[in-house]
């Protein structure tokens, strides 16, 4: 693992310097970087996506416990670096350029790259998390679902804003409670692993962070059977979250039909006058279940 010091000679023997605006904050605590790893629990015949991979502290790790790595850097000048460090490893793939294709895909050459099956562990860009988390868990979904070219991320493992685990892992009833827990509740199990001080990262942010582990369930997620139709039932409920859910749906949107958005409320036993917070997502997933069975999205 490289130093504070370490890191900051080869960056600046590359003539580079952190980017606010690419959400860069460097994992430096070595007992948490090995407390990431541990709880990925990988074994040589893993292959691991790692995202926003810098100066590759973390790949080492990665690389010493994996059997493949394919390492996805945004910073073209931070993945010279790590070439120019690991690019020998015959075990490491580098890529250079966004994990994500746009807001709602997982970039086509990152989801070649790692095949079939893979985990996801990183220490996260704070700017990418919650959309990266959540195209992981429907790349997953597609796979269970005979989606050729997709990805099951049978676990991922990350370090994360304090505030985006707060909203992964919140129940119904509360302002952190969203369309990132539903979606997480229907498709995996989360364990919110360790709390992650501003002090183990080199810049410091100016928010607390944690690890978060999340497994995939595929048995789970050959219940959701239109997840694309769940996410614009999600998106159409949450978009309005203060109003009653029953008026928000007698006005339709997303593509959805308000009078099936209406039979779907009464088929999952939700009465009208409920705020979107308080639908449970078993409940979420019934109405689109039955949406899904009367109008295919």
């Amino acid at each position: 693992m490289l130093t504070v010091s370490q890191m900051r000679q080869l960056l600046a023997e590359a003539g580079l310097a952190p980017r606010k605006r690419l959400g860069q904050s460097f994992l430096i605590d070595g007992n948490l970087m090995q407390r990431l790893v541990d709880t990925a629990e990988l074994t040589q015949s893993d292959t691991v996506l790692e995202v926003g991979s810098a100066t590759g502290s973390l790949t080492e790790a990665l690389l010493a416990r994996a059997g493949r790595v394919v390492a996805v850097e945004i910073d073209r000048g931070l993945a010279r670096v790590l070439t120019d460090r690991l690019g020998g490893d015959p075990k490491l793939t580098i890529l250079t350029g966004d994990v994500l294709a746009s807001k709602h895909a997982i970039s086509p050459d990152v989801l070649a790259a790692v095949g079939a099956e893979a985990a996801l562990v990183s220490n996260l860009p704070y700017n990418i998390a919650t959309p990266l988390i959540v195209e992981c868990l429907a790349s997953s979904w597609w796979a269970v679902h005979g989606c050729e070219g997709s990805c099951r991320f049978g676990r991922l493992v990350f370090t994360v804003q304090a505030e985006v685990a707060d909203r992964i892992s919140a129940e119904p009833g509360g302002r952190d409670y969203g369309p990132v827990s539903v979606v997480t509740s229907l498709l995996g199990e989360v364990s919110l692993v360790a709390a992650v001080p501003p002090s183990a990262f080199w810049p410091q942010p100016k928010v607390n962070s944690r690890i978060v582990r999340i497994d995939f369930d595929a048995p789970a997620a050959g219940q959701v059977p239109d997840l694309p139709l769940l996410q614009a039932l999600l998106a159409l409920a949450f978009g309005q979250r203060r109003k009653q859910i029953g008026s928000v749906f007698r006005k339709g949107n997303r593509g959805l039909d308000p009078a099936a958005l209406i039979e779907a409320l009464a088929g999952a036993n939700v009465p009208p006058d409920t705020r979107p917070q308080r639908v449970t997502p078993e409940q979420f997933a019934r109405m689109a279940r039955h949406l899904a069975e009367r109008s295919p999205h």
